[in-house]
């Protein structure tokens, strides 16, 4: 059955080679010279495409509504991702990021289409037969599990093991607190698993973590932004992220997505140990933490003493 256009999804150029046909000649002249330059030609505004090509702006809304872009701006949030995945740096990132000018409420809007976009891009693309054994193996492993993560993964990561520690015993973040890294993996066991973080750029650390667990016959879990990410190479089961984002800076909306995925698919298959640890929580709250909050006091004026009357 024929795709209609405003049925179309992929890339540009996918959209571009598979729905040409049906494109007006000022049209399909504007295609072509996209399809010669992109994802670059989409950094610039609709006027200034227009006025590079010989066209009018009309023509290039027109172009991307009938391959079935919401709007340019849909188009550019696609065009900015595909050049920043091929770079590495924040630095490198930045001409293309914030090079143009954009008022702050595009900030905004820019900030969402590209959340919305890794989000949808990291569901659609989850190899659910990894996820699946992901959270059967920290659900149900003997084991330990320690959650591995550096430098700008390390809040996800926090988060992550926070959350896990609520549903399961044993879990623990690797490096965290007195005892280093190195020392931990003096008693790794085969029961033992790893659930290690690796986002660009990427550091050799995690996978010499990795590589010490494989060597003890334990399970390597990783969470990705790429296949060619050298972590990917050393795990048993892995899942993959987007991060692009419209800020020089990776996106970590859609790892916490998979993060709260994880937990959520954790206690379900816990949940009745889950119940029963969170009622305990609850009364170890109110005995050891509840005590400690700040109650605000009426003020006593000064001449009474409290209790007093007078």
């Amino acid at each position: 059955m024929k795709l209609s256009l405003q049925e179309s999804t992929g890339l540009l150029t996918e959209r571009l080679a598979r729905q040409g046909r049906e494109l007006t000649a000022s049209e399909r002249a504007l295609a072509e010279a996209l399809g010669r330059d992109y994802p670059h030609a989409l950094l610039e505004s609709a006027t200034a495409l227009a006025a590079h090509n010989g066209t009018s702006a009309s023509t290039v809304v027109r172009l991307f509504a009938k391959l079935g872009y919401a709007s340019y701006a849909e188009a550019q949030r696609e065009a900015r991702a595909e050049v920043t995945a091929l770079l590495q740096t924040a630095g490198q990132r930045a001409p293309v990021t914030i090079g143009t000018q954009r008022s702050l409420q595009q900030c905004v809007d820019d900030a969402l289409l590209h959340d919305q976009h890794n989000i949808t891009a990291t569901r659609d693309g989850l190899d659910m037969a990894a996820f699946e054994a992901m959270a059967t193996r920290i659900a149900k492993g003997k084991g330990r599990l320690f959650v591995l993560a550096q430098i700008n993964s390390a809040p996800v990561a926090a988060w992550l093991a926070l959350h896990l520690n609520m549903c399961r015993p044993g879990v623990h973040e690797l490096g965290a607190g007195a005892v280093t890294a190195t020392d931990q993996l003096l008693w790794i066991q085969p029961e033992d698993a790893l659930l290690a973080f690796s986002i660009r750029r990427y550091s050799s650390g995690p996978v010499n973590v990795a590589r010490r667990f494989r060597e003890a016959g334990a399970q390597v879990l990783a969470i990705t932004d790429s296949a060619t990410a050298p972590l990917a190479a050393l795990a048993h089961h892995r899942v993959q992220v987007r991060t692009s984002n419209a800020s020089p800076f990776d996106s970590y909306t859609a790892a916490f997505f998979v993060c709260n995925a994880l937990v959520s698919a954790v206690a379900q298959l816990r949940h009745e140990a889950v119940s029963q640890a969170l009622a305990r929580r609850d009364q170890l709250w109110k005995d050891v933490e509840a005590s400690q909050l700040i109650v605000d006091e009426v003020p006593v004026r000064a001449g009474r003493r409290k209790g007093g009357k007078g």
